[in-house]
């Protein structure tokens, strides 16, 4: 067992999850021991809280939760954690969904602490949110929102370089508000500035006093790169997107599917 603790932050899709969106019995196992040995194990995703919870109870762990790529950070079941939490402006989201265009959107889907608000039925969505888990309301998010939502997904019909360039053009026309593309896919979400995993790393960082020096975080993709650059150990899966590689401090020798990040990490954690 290690004396110095750490505090390990780990993205989900592409980094503790395998791509059949599952935790292999041995990452499984080896982040429970770690938890056990008094680690701080920190999920940090761009999921809703409910699913990172499930993957959290499945790991047999007790810690705040990053989730909405920062958007909310959290500790489900203790009331003494101060819950951080930023939204978007709803009259201001509206403005930019109607700046890009509806034409060319296949879907739409903002999301608060207890509603999902989709455009129209979307079941990769539901199945990567977890939305089966939450109350669903179908057709135009922006005449039936009564609250400032965590997050805005877009999907799509078509998307190439130039058309993605105009797009965040006038996302940026918005002071504080930018968009990002997933990974070879027509989605995209909306951030702000200061609502990245980082600043809800951060968070625990400060709540929990710390030492920075002995913060580790592990991903995969573009809603990875700012922890991955902020944070002094800081783990690339060699499964993730290659321009998010430059901002971690090292690369896992094996993907997702092969327990990568166990062997990075215990590379850390003597």
């Amino acid at each position: 067992m290690s004396h110095q603790k750490y505090l390990i932050a780990l993205d989900l899709d592409g980094t503790l999850l395998n791509d059949e969106k599952k935790i292999t019995p041995r990452t499984r196992d080896y982040i429970n021991q770690l938890s056990d040995d008094g680690h701080h194990v920190i999920i940090a995703t761009g999921r809703p809280l409910r699913a990172a919870y499930a993957f959290q109870q499945e790991l047999g762990i007790n810690a705040p939760i990053v989730s909405y790529n920062g958007a909310l950070t959290s500790f489900p079941n203790n009331d003494h954690f101060p819950k951080r939490k930023r939204t978007f402006d709803r009259h201001v989201i509206s403005e930019i969904v109607a700046s890009i265009g509806e034409d060319l959107l296949g879907n739409l889907m903002v999301e608060t602490e207890e509603h999902v608000y989709l455009l129209r039925h979307d079941e990769e969505l539901n199945t990567f949110f977890w939305n089966d888990r939450g109350t669903i309301h179908y057709g135009d998010p922006f005449t039936k929102l009564k609250e400032d939502p965590l997050t805005l997904i877009f999907l799509f019909n078509q998307l190439d370089d130039a058309l993605k360039a105009s797009i965040t053009a006038k996302v940026e026309k918005f002071p504080g508000y930018y968009i990002r593309f997933w990974h070879l896919s027509g989605y995209a979400e909306l951030y702000q500035g200061e609502s990245t995993k980082k600043e809800g790393l951060e968070h625990i960082v400060n709540h929990l006093q710390f030492p920075l020096e002995r913060v580790i975080a592990a991903g995969d993709a573009e809603n990875d790169k700012e922890m991955l650059a902020w944070a002094p150990l800081s783990i690339w899966m060699k499964n993730g997107v290659p321009s998010v590689q430059k901002y971690a401090k090292m690369t896992t020798t094996e993907d997702n599917n092969n327990d990568g990040l166990v062997s990075a990490l215990k590379a850390i954690i003597k």
